[in-house]
This record gives C-alpha cells, structure tokens and sequence, in this order.
C-alpha cells in the first residue's frame, strides 16, 4: 500500500495566491464604485457645462421664474473653488439649505468648469431671475 501525503502548497505561494484574489476583488469593487459613480477622470471625458446644466435640471431652482433658489448671479462675486464646492454638496458649505449634492453626478473637474461657465453669465435668463 503506498502512502499518499496531503497536497500541501508552500507557505509562500497560499500568501502570494492569497493577496492575488484579494486585489482581484478590490480592483472589481473599484471599477464598479466609478462606473456607478462616473465621478472619475478616467470613466468618461468631462462634459460641457451646458449639458450638466440642462442634463441636472438646474434650471428648475435656478431658471427664469424660478422661486425656490438664489439667482446665479450671486456666484459671480465668489471663487471659482468656493462656487464649485457649493455645486458638488451645498451641505458642506451651507449647512440646511435646500441644494443637493451633486458630488455623486459630475466630477470636480466638472464642477469647476460649470462654476466658470456661471461666473462668466450663464445661464443667460439668470441675470434676470430673483
């Protein structure tokens, strides 16, 4: 009768294969978080501030007639950062008040460039709008 011994891998390739599906997970759960999210630079190019902001209603609480949000033009004397920060989560910034966040929606490269695109007098209607 022969002896049969257990299979036994080396202590170093159990730790090696070990660490292999662990990153193997972490990189899936990665990628899933970023599509989900589309918060990242490398999921998709940066889309243009008009399309954010036709794309995120913003003109419902910010739009001609509208009662429920400041004018943007108010923006327009703050920093580009401080405008952006406010577009990613208005909680943070002023806590209470009735905008949501956007974080979770556009990228901060994004937000930056539609606070420019604010700053710089846009939407047109906003001038004239409470």
């Amino acid at each position: 009768m022969r002896n049969r011994m257990p299979l036994v891998l080396p202590l170093s390739h159990t730790v090696l294969l070990s660490m292999a599906v662990a990153l193997a997970g972490c990189s899936e759960k990665k990628e899933a978080e970023t599509s989900a999210s589309g918060n990242t630079a490398t999921a998709q190019a940066p889309r243009p501030p008009e399309e954010l902001f036709a794309s995120l209603k913003c003109r419902g609480c910010h739009g001609e007639g509208a009662m429920f949000a400041p004018a943007l033009v108010n923006a327009r004397s703050k920093p580009d950062e401080t405008v952006a920060m406010w577009i990613l989560d208005a909680q943070k910034v002023r806590p209470g008040t009735g905008m949501p966040s956007y974080a979770d929606l556009m990228s901060t490269q994004e937000a930056l460039s539609l606070a420019r695109w604010i700053k710089a007098g846009n939407p047109a209607a906003s001038a004239a709008t409470p």
